[in-house]
């Protein structure tokens, strides 16, 4: 009997707790989400969030990642605090946690259904969706059976100069090298090389020209194959690869943010199996991996691209281009 009295008075307590979060919430009417996510993905985002929170307004600034990134630096030197909420890539992200402009904050809805990697560890951010490298291929030009299983696969004669990539390929090439070693990473990219990959500019191009028969094989983002594929073009993509390297998009809230009650009820949003299946809902692959659809990759060998890399970012970039030099 005093044990149920007990629970019933901490589920109270917790009850209590939620209704003066909402209280304060209330009373900050809203919040301000800089972000780098498309106009109509972040509109559905939102359109779902005031849903569930109708007396909340969020007030979104959009721009790409470099701009968004600038603007807060920016503003920051000028000692104003504007935003709440900020999402975009890791590259980006780490930029600002080195400035000290992110706040400590571990949502409950991160606590289960992320994989290592997903949720910075000092709470300063977590995913809410991913770009995953894969090799993809035309079923046409490469039966399922005949395609390369795995990574070293690509280096056997037969597909010399039958794989493309893109020109800019440097967070996948640094996250290989950080999941293979350094040593074995490198001698598998000099290997790639001498392959001879054709090069093209932008992962949406490469799965077009793709599904057009351009080449067999190509180094493409999955979603991008997978929307193809459901719309009838010729084109899968190989789930055996170890590792898949999985790049963030993450989420953040300001160190001076002007409403952080309404900041972290956002995030937590973001971050929770609403949320998730609507950022899947615009084909994003959602980070959160117990949607109980197959979503998020979870029976897949995930290699998140890791923060510490940003910092070598110039020299991976100088390393990559030496590598896959185009040829005269």
């Amino acid at each position: 009997m005093e044990r149920m009295a007990f629970l019933i008075l901490l589920v109270c307590c917790g009850a209590a707790a939620a209704d003066a979060r909402i209280d304060r919430a209330r009373a900050e009417g809203g919040v301000t989400w800089y972000t780098a996510m498309n106009v109509p993905d972040a509109e559905a985002v939102k359109k779902v969030f005031l849903q569930r929170y109708p007396f909340l307004d969020v007030a979104m600034v959009r721009a790409t990642g470099e701009k968004v990134r600038t603007r807060i630096l920016t503003e920051a030197r000028g000692n104003r605090f504007t935003w709440d909420v900020v999402s975009f890539n890791l590259l980006d992200m780490d930029a600002l946690n080195r400035e000290g402009l992110l706040a400590v904050y571990a949502s409950p809805e991160a606590k289960s259904g992320y994989p290592a990697g997903a949720v910075d560890p000092d709470g300063r951010w977590a995913a809410i969706y991913v770009r995953q490298y894969v090799i993809g291929y035309n079923t046409k030009l490469v039966p399922a059976a005949a395609a390369p299983k795995t990574w070293d696969e690509l280096l056997a004669p037969r597909w010399a100069g039958k794989l493309a990539i893109d020109e800019s390929d440097v967070e996948w090439y640094a996250a290989m090298l950080d999941y293979l070693g350094r040593d074995k990473g490198t001698s598998f990219m000099r290997a790639l090389s001498g392959q001879k990959p054709q090069q093209r500019r932008g992962h949406h191009l490469l799965t077009r020209l793709l599904v057009a028969g351009e080449f067999p094989l190509a180094l493409v983002h999955a979603n991008e194959v997978d929307k193809e594929r459901l719309d009838g073009a010729p084109v899968d993509w190989v789930r055996s690869l170890d590792p898949v390297i999985t790049s963030p998009s993450q989420v953040g809230i300001s160190a001076k943010a002007p409403r952080p009650v309404s900041a972290r009820l956002f995030v937590d949003f973001l971050l929770s199996k609403q949320g998730q299946r609507t950022i899947q809902r615009s084909g994003r692959v959602p980070a959160r991996t117990d949607l109980g659809d197959g979503a998020g990759g979870e029976a897949l060998k995930v290699h998140y691209v890791h923060p510490r890399l940003a910092a070598q970012f110039n020299q991976h970039e100088k390393d990559f281009r030496q590598t896959f030099a185009r040829a005269p």
